[in-house]
């Protein structure tokens, strides 16, 4: 439903009031504060108003809306340009430009103000007797996965694939007291040990989610349960925890679990174009972030092609020469009389390229076909092909041919064709799958970094060789200098 309603984040507004007051303030705002927060957590609606809250957070630009999504990942990952200077720095590695420093700490803040936001309903849930409130377990298991997944992101950008280096603070608790570092391998322990919890209190999403989908649960908190951090969704980022950690054997198993489910199945060939473009796909979205702003972000920097704002794919047709257009990418390790229909997600134009396939341009256009007038506005964060990409290569050493079914009914829902018997899946041949069908999603610049691979710098026109100096966002100055005080 594009206009499906979602609660306002009365949460946030409290936690505003405490943020926007100075020092000499507090003390006269603080028991007016903490009166409406205890009057919004004496009811299962209050709850409620404040997990939509925090999903509503996650969908801000700095977060999931944009910069975790495309808005600095895909730049990165030299998959889209902007001209703008931040983005100049940014797309060349400098991490010392005031801009970017700037940039990389409101990613910081604002995670960690939402890990912070989902702490405090955890402990307010602490609080309460359980029985009195008969959806705890999910209101429990949703914000513990949103706190283990908030972390895995900051983990992934800011500190090293090296388990024993230092890693990120944390956070378990809502209060003043400062978290310290933990090392990358305990962050780890932190994050699985908050997903085994919610893949528990979750489990019973597996009687209420079906395909298709079917809204008519007696609480209207367990409907539309891919906006919403479920079973499976933990399951899918079980998944990709394990895969980045290097535990490819759990990686296998989890994806597998909800490749197996059989609630989520590949679209076909016919709706790879739009699958994703601005809506939460009735098939693959597995867990997607409910917004009707994020077509006006969408237009702004991906549609309108405004000059020194907008975000665009390398392509070679003005003439310019890069490593890897997305054109290019799109080519790799397929045959020539093969059509892969997620071509059809780049218009070509006017000697320009736009990237579409998170956009809804269709909405932007004035014309919504009848097919997609039902389908809700957001932003997908996980979707079932991942799953099928990260199984393959979970198995590739161990079940060739597993691995290789699991390969070739993804790429068969893509439109190419199945590998053909005198060619072996490999290594390579996967990372390029991926790279293909996450591209723009935020994702390629991990797995880049968990390969260790070197960067082919389209700005640049050179190889980059892979260091931490690259792939290590220092953490914000601010953190270090809070810490301090």
């Amino acid at each position: 439903m594009k206009t499906k309603y979602i609660r306002l984040p009365f949460l946030g507004m409290i936690l505003a009031m405490l943020t926007l007051v100075s020092c000499d303030d507090f003390l006269d705002v603080r028991p007016k504060s903490e009166k409406l927060e205890r009057d919004l957590f004496e009811s299962a609606q209050g709850f409620e108003d404040a997990i939509y809250g925090v999903y509503s957070q996650m969908q801000t630009n700095n977060l999931y809306g944009m910069n975790l999504l495309w808005g600095v990942n895909e730049v990165l990952a030299q998959n889209l340009d902007c001209n703008s200077s931040t983005i100049d720095a940014v797309r060349k590695y400098d991490y010392t430009n005031d801009n970017v420093r700037q940039l990389f700490s409101q990613i910081w803040i604002t995670a960690y103000q939402t890990i912070g936001y989902a702490n405090n309903i955890l402990k307010q849930l602490n609080d309460v007797t359980p029985a009195d409130y008969p959806l705890y377990n999910y209101y429990k298991g949703e914000m513990l996965a949103v706190r283990a997944m908030l972390h895995f992101d900051m983990l992934r950008l800011f500190a090293s694939t090296n388990q024993s280096s230092t890693g990120i603070p944390y956070s378990k608790n809502y209060s003043r007291d400062i978290t310290e570092f933990s090392t990358v391998a305990e962050v780890y322990n932190n994050i699985l040990a908050d997903l085994q919890e919610a893949e528990t209190l979750l489990s019973g999403d597996a009687d209420i989610i079906k395909y298709p989908h079917v809204n008519n649960q007696y609480y209207d908190f367990l409907n539309y349960r891919e906006t919403h951090f479920n079973l499976y969704a933990v399951q899918a980022l079980m998944a990709r925890v394990y895969w980045m950690k290097g535990d490819m054997t759990n990686a296998g198993n989890y994806a597998e679990k909800v490749i197996n489910s059989g609630k989520f199945p590949l679209v076909d060939e016919t709706e790879v174009k739009d699958y994703l473009a601005g809506t939460l796909s009735p098939k693959e979205t597995i867990f997607g972030l409910y917004s009707t702003s994020y077509v006006e972000t969408c237009s702004s920097y991906l549609y309108n092609l405004i000059s020194f704002h907008s975000y665009q794919p390398f392509d070679d047709n003005s003439g310019m020469k890069h490593l890897q257009p997305w054109n290019a990418v799109y080519s790799q390790d397929v045959e020539a009389t093969t059509q892969d229909y997620r071509r059809g997600q780049f218009d070509n134009m006017n000697a320009q390229t736009k990237w579409l396939k998170l956009t809804d341009y269709y909405t932007l256009n004035d014309y919504v076909p009848a097919n997609r007038v039902n389908l809700i506005s957001g932003i997908t964060l996980f979707h079932t092909s991942e799953m099928y990409l990260i199984a393959a290569e979970a198995n590739l050493t161990g079940n060739y041919q597993k691995a290789l079914g699991y390969f070739n009914t993804e790429i068969q829902s893509r439109g190419l064709t199945a590998l053909s018997a005198d060619k072996t899946l490999t290594d390579d041949m996967l990372f390029n799958e991926y790279h293909k069908e996450l591209f723009g999603e935020g994702q390629l610049w991990y797995n880049m970094k968990r390969l260790n691979k070197d960067i082919k710098s389209n700005v640049e026109t050179r190889i980059i060789p892979a260091s931490d100096d690259i792939y290590v966002i220092p953490v914000p100055e601010e953190e270090y200098a809070y810490r301090q005080k």
